[in-house]
């Protein structure tokens, strides 16, 4: 972990101080607009919720999680953390307020601190910081009261110096954040162990890819044309909408102001309530308000418990099902493939369940490992496990047609076949002799 993290170290380090400027710039902007405590609360709730959710999705990156974990942590935290907003925002409306924004919008910045560090996703990452940015210049624009101007016809005018120093230095960062992250996929595909592009020579020094100076400053001017012509043509592409009323219009089932003197009120006796009276209807509703907590409360706390008790179900399920259901499904695809495909992949299909029959026998595949050379030091223990060395016949013969497939040298007549014929014949013989406690490890051995 530590190793990715260094690999990592630049591009984490430009995502976070840019998300840091877009936030501060917009924390400035609402204190600028409205300052107040509450404001300041709601910042700073708004901030580590941001910054925890983002450092989530990093972590999840560098952990390599797979997409659909990734989902069900989505499915955990909006189940699991609805259902307890929904009872504390009965016991308390703060704590509801506060369960309910870190989880709405936890998920949502995670997924953006996950793409930060994943292949062909770091334009969609930038969209956290970009929030913030966007909302800078709409609060600034609508507290100095440029929306008017700009209805008026001067769309230019609804710029000023922090709003345009804001989408500049957005721009900017963008630019170096992705510049970041394509240096270290090249440096990657250099010196990774299995990279397409690695050297044949070792290189000494710093052989990390880096842009030289005239690179920066071509990346400084496009920076800067980007941001001239963003803030002449963006003006033009905006849309207002009506507001809220200043209450000069009147409801339509309410009777109009006709600027004429008040009228009197009708003569008549009025008869006071009595005081025992005020006190019976106040405490009538007080204990009514009382029995509806005391409703909500049971319902939440019913629903929070079905709502558990059905993620136990889940979980329980998918720890004790997931893994056998996943080989069994791979298997059937390898021996009769699911659906229609051509002759290259059910050869490769045929040799992966060669591979699960070595793993079950205790040779693990390596990764890039040529299929003949895992057929060298699988036959020992496979024909240990046979007793005879005619039980894995034909074995070299179909690694020799992998390799030769896997090189692109095509497929011969019958060699699909015989393929399929050597690899179910491979799989049944090591899965027949494993026995009971074999065959379960098999099932819940990690694919």
């Amino acid at each position: 972990m530590w190793a990715r993290i260094r690999e990592v170290a630049r591009p984490i380090a430009v995502y976070w101080l840019y998300l840091a400027m877009m936030y501060g710039a917009f924390c400035l902007a609402i204190l600028i607009d409205e300052p107040s405590l509450e404001g300041l609360q709601a910042l700073v709730l708004f901030g580590v919720v941001t910054a925890s959710s983002v450092l989530i999705g990093q972590v999840m990156a560098l952990l390599r999680l797979r997409d659909w974990l990734v989902f069900l942590y989505w499915g955990l935290m909006w189940t699991v953390g609805f259902a307890f907003g929904i009872f504390a925002a009965n016991v308390s409306g703060l704590l509801g307020m506060l369960v309910f924004i870190f989880v709405f919008f936890s998920p949502i910045f995670a997924l953006g601190g996950l793409w930060s560090l994943r292949v062909n996703r770091a334009i969609y990452a930038t969209w956290v910081p970009l929030i913030y940015a966007t909302g800078t210049a709409i609060i600034m624009a609508e507290s100095k009261g440029k929306v008017s101007t700009w209805e008026a016809g001067a769309k230019w005018a609804i710029w000023d110096g922090f709003t345009f120093s804001v989408l500049g230095l957005s721009i900017a960062m963008l630019l170096i954040f992705l510049v970041t992250r394509e240096t270290h996929r090249l440096h990657h595909w250099r010196h990774d162990p299995a990279a397409p592009l690695r050297g044949s020579v070792k290189e000494s020094g710093a052989a990390r890819p880096r842009l030289s100076l005239l690179g920066w400053v071509m990346l400084g001017f496009l920076a800067m044309g980007l941001a001239v012509g963003t803030a002449a043509l963006g003006p033009y592409l905006w849309r207002t909408e009506a507001g809220d009323s200043d209450g000069s219009d009147n409801n339509p089932g309410e009777p109009q102001d006709t600027g004429g003197p008040p009228q009197e009120p009708q003569d008549g006796p009025s008869e006071p309530a009595p005081g025992d009276q005020s006190r019976q209807q106040a405490d009538s509703v007080s204990e009514q308000v009382q029995q509806d907590m005391a409703q909500r409360m049971e319902r939440s706390i019913s629903l929070l418990s079905t709502l558990l008790m059905l993620l136990v179900l889940f979980l329980t399920a998918l720890l004790v099902f997931w893994r056998p259901a996943r080989r069994l499904l791979l298997v059937r695809h390898c021996r009769r493939p699911l659906w229609a495909t051509p002759a290259t992949e059910r050869i490769e299909a045929g040799w992966r369940l060669v591979e699960l029959a070595a793993a079950d026998a205790g040779v693990e595949p390596r990764p890039n490992e040529p299929a003949e050379r895992l057929y060298l030091r699988a036959r020992p223990v496979l024909e240990a496990i046979s007793g005879s060395p005619r039980e894995v016949h034909g074995l070299l013969e179909a690694a020799r047609i992998r390799d030769r497939v896997a090189y692109g040298l095509g497929v011969r007549p019958g060699e699909v076949v015989l393929m399929e014929q050597v690899a179910a014949w491979a799989y049944d013989t090591v899965w027949e002799r494993l026995g009971d406690k074999g065959q379960l490890k098999a099932l819940y051995r990690r694919l």
